[in-house]
């Protein structure tokens, strides 16, 4: 079992920087990522370990395809502000001075190219097609959001969370990768894992 979830640990790592690569060249800046955390836990648990009232920006897709799951990009909301800035910034375009329509689907779509970028890393993984969904975007308490992530899970199953970091440095943006796994989906990327394990000591 430790085996598997290290290597599921080193795939989490690898669709993360496929994400966070993805948002570095959008922005045409560096972006540090940390290693991805695993760990298993009931739905109340989750959003116990993350509740906070901190207001933040989500993009949230659910996976349609492949395995079962979400992935949901969060950001506080001057990370999010600045985000926005350095897209218009980079067209040539005004900064705004507050949040408008325009800017929350910039966030959107970065969302959606961030996702689609780690799904489809899973995908070369797992060999199967991961399909996000078409993103969401939801602002409110980071409680509020991480609950409307797990609520439609039985309480007494146990999810995967894999989180990942991301930040960058010259205007202090911050955010969070988390990628919420059924308990299917955790037994069926285990199964890959021991395929794996199986085939290198062939």
């Amino acid at each position: 079992m430790k085996d598997e979830m290290d290597i599921l640990r080193e795939v989490s790592s690898i669709a993360a920087a496929h994400g966070s690569r993805a948002l570095s060249e959008m922005l045409k800046k560096k972006i540090n990522l940390t290693l991805p955390s695993l760990e298993s836990l009931r739905p109340q648990q989750l959003t116990a370990k993350i509740a906070t009232d901190t207001p933040v920006v989500s993009v949230q897709s659910r996976i349609l395809s492949g395995i079962s799951g979400s992935v949901v990009l969060i950001l506080e909301e001057q990370s999010a502000f600045q985000l926005i800035s350095i897209c218009y910034t980079n067209h040539g375009k005004e900064k705004p001075a507050q949040f408008t329509e325009m800017g929350f689907s910039v966030i959107k779509e970065i969302g959606n190219v961030v996702i689609g970028s780690y799904a489809g890393a899973l995908s070369i993984f797992l060999k199967t097609p991961v399909v996000p969904s078409i993103p969401t975007l939801i602002n409110g308490p980071l409680a509020e959001i991480i609950h409307s992530v797990a609520s439609p899970y039985d309480e007494e199953d146990y999810v995967l969370l894999i989180e990942a970091f991301f930040e960058e440095v010259e205007r202090r943006i911050k955010g969070g990768l988390y990628f919420v796994l059924t308990p299917q989906a955790m037994r069926e990327i285990q199964g890959a894992c021991k395929k794996i394990l199986e085939s290198l000591e062939q």
